[in-house]
Order: C-alpha cells, then structure tokens, then sequence
C-alpha cells in the first residue's frame, strides 16, 4: 500500500481524496485544521518532521492560498511558490514523485476561442496564477517525477466540507429557497474533485515515477448558468432559483481546455452525463 503524504486534507479536493481513496492508500493528511495532523506548511521544521516520521512514498500537493482577500492576494505570489519548494526539497531526499495540482489561470491569450493545450505559453492572469506558474516551473526544474494537472472551478458534492466554495455554497444556497445569480456567458469545463482524485489514483498505479502534465475537466464547455440548470435537475432543486444574470468579472469569455493529451495518456474524463450522475449519487447518499 503506497504511503502518501497529502496537503490540504482539509481541502475541498484533498477530503475528497481521503474519502475516496482512504482505504486504498495510506495517507497521512496535513493542514491547518486538520485536527490530527494541524501543521501550517509555512512551518517548515514542523512539516519536516511530519515528513520524515512518516516516510512516505509520494507527495500529493492540494493545498494553496487562494488570494481571494486583498492582504492575501499581494502575498501568494511569494508563499504559494514558498511551499512547493519547501515540499520539494523533502521529495528530493528520496527522489519520491511529487504531484500538483496547477490551475487554468496559468494561461491567457484565448480568451475568446479557449481550448488551451499543455504546450501554450505561461500568461498567468492574476496573482495567483503566478504564484502556480512559479510553482510548477520549481517543481519541473527539480528533476523529480512529476504529475501537474491543471482544471478549472473545481464541483462535486464533499458533505465533509465546510467552508466557503463557489459551487457547493450554490448549491446550498437553493436548498435554502434563496435565489443565486450566476453568469450566463463564459464558457468553462467543470472539473469533478471525484475524477482528480481518480486521476491521482491512476498516476499512482499507472505513471509511478513519470514526469506528467495535464488539463483536467469535462469535456464538455458551458457556461456556469447551463451547468447549475442541469445540476438542479439532477439534485431536484428548484432551478427557477437560478438567474442567469450575474457577472463574473475575474474570468475570461473562453477558459475551456482542451483534454486531448489526458485522453491520449488514457487518464480517466467524465462525459458530462457522468458528472452530473456523479452529483446525483454523492448527494443522495
């Protein structure tokens, strides 16, 4: 049974890792509010010591700051990349694998035709789409095998998961009668937490020791309107609640990626129907 060590347990996707795969793998989870394990990876003498008690066999990196407050947003361009190096170092004491997940936001010059492929050229939009792109090209650099994936807006229902997230709170937000106002216009590719965890999964028993890196999503574009439409059917949830006049002024008019290299690697992608199937299941059971 691999050994892996996991930031952001707490996370929207590394819970929902843990949830999927805690029987398959041996993960020792990390964050600062894990409630076993509460270490702030800034901390590097205490995420060390996590590290080297554990020994593990790979490093699968979820967790970062999100910029989304002004004080944090003029930091992460620093502290996200801090992290991975640190992260790094401690994978380089045995050469182990080291996984990452990046973002779409490490792209820009498409923002009308979308479909952004692995080999485009870094144009990070915003902070922290800089801090990812310093992040991967540390991470590339070190020589150690590697899986990147790269997604955008992350759905999937994580009933373990508390905190404020785009797509859950939305969804909560219609089981509460209330209205939500959401855009209309740009188009996207929903990315699963279910199918990245898959995707971790498969690189474990499938790429041990290659160098990958990939886009992740559906392969599917819509827009967020369409999307929480068609998640309202499925979850039986009032879709009148839904009004496609809301603006999202951060994202561009096409952020869609192309998955052609995880399709040709044989990575695991969701149809449309499947997510929404996906959806359906975690949240009636």
């Amino acid at each position: 049974m691999k050994k892996i060590f996991l930031t952001g347990s707490t996370s929207f996707l590394g819970s929902k890792f843990i949830e999927l795969y805690g029987e398959h793998f041996n993960i020792f989870g990390i964050s600062r509010s894990n409630r076993k394990h509460p270490v702030d990876l800034l901390d590097f003498v205490a995420v060390k010591k996590a590290y080297l008690d554990f020994q593990p066999d790979i490093i699968i990196h979820t967790a970062a700051d999100l910029g989304r407050d002004q004080a944090t947003s003029n930091t992460i361009v620093e502290t996200n990349p801090a992290i991975t190096k640190n992260l790094i170092e401690l994978a380089l004491l045995q050469n182990i694998p080291f996984v990452f997940t990046s973002t779409e936001a490490v792209y820009g010059g498409k923002e009308q035709t979308g479909e952004y492929s692995e080999s485009d050229p870094y144009k990070p939009r915003s902070p922290y789409g800089e801090s990812k792109v310093a992040s991967e090209k540390l991470l590339i650099d070190s020589g150690l095998p590697y899986l990147i994936t790269r997604g955008h807006r992350y759905v999937g229902v994580n009933k373990s998961y508390t905190k404020p997230k785009q797509f859950p709170d939305a969804i909560t937000t219609l089981t509460q009668n209330k209205e939500i106002h959401v855009d209309s216009h740009k188009l996207f590719k929903p990315c699963l937490i279910n199918n990245i965890a898959d995707v971790f999964a498969y690189y474990i028993e499938n790429d041990f020791g290659k160098k990958v890196l990939i886009n992740l999503g559906v392969d599917h574009a819509t827009t967020y309107y369409e999307f929480l439409i068609d998640v309202a059917d499925a979850l039986d949830l009032n879709k009148t609640l839904i009004k496609p006049d809301g603006e999202e002024t951060g994202w561009p008019q096409n952020s869609t990626l192309s998955l052609d290299k995880a399709k040709e690697l044989n990575y695991p992608i969701p149809s449309y129907k499947e997510v929404l199937a996906v959806l359906k299941y975690d949240w009636f059971s």
